[in-house]
């Protein structure tokens, strides 16, 4: 999903929604890159030999609102060049919705978990949310 999408349907939902600053962001790169081993800064950063295998679901990037709940979250997508902040898994799903289907990512920004949906309609999770992807069906 490009970023004008994204901004796009956050301004035609009003949904709350804040776009990081650089020094929030790069920190944020940072961090997913020591505590998961993930550099999301790079180019398909889930086609990696050292990413999780993931699970084969054209639903994915609906089930990730379940999975985030109540808490905050952030959005990006591919190199993370802008990464949008959302208050819980709702508000983000409002987002998506309103979104071409497409390639992102959603994490905590204590970065405690990583989750992808990509264009082949794998969702892909690394750290505390490697199990839960783990458990679901592929369909």
């Amino acid at each position: 999903m490009s970023i004008d999408h994204i901004a796009e349907a956050v301004r035609e939902t009003g949904t709350r929604a804040e776009l990081l600053r650089d020094a929030a962001r790069k920190a944020l790169i940072t961090r997913l890159l020591e505590r998961l081993g993930v550099d999301v800064a790079s180019h398909a950063s889930w086609d990696r030999d050292t990413a999780p295998r993931g699970r084969l679901r054209p639903d994915g990037w609906e089930l990730i609102s379940k999975y985030v709940g109540a808490k905050q979250c952030v959005l990006f997508e591919d190199r993370a060049r802008e990464i949008w902040r959302f208050r819980d898994g709702s508000d983000l799903l409002q987002i998506l919705d309103n979104c071409p289907p497409m390639e992102f990512y959603i994490c905590d920004e204590e970065a405690s978990y990583l989750l992808c949906s990509n264009h082949h309609d794998y969702l892909i999770g690394w750290g505390a949310a490697s199990s839960w992807v783990d458990q679901l069906d592929e369909t």
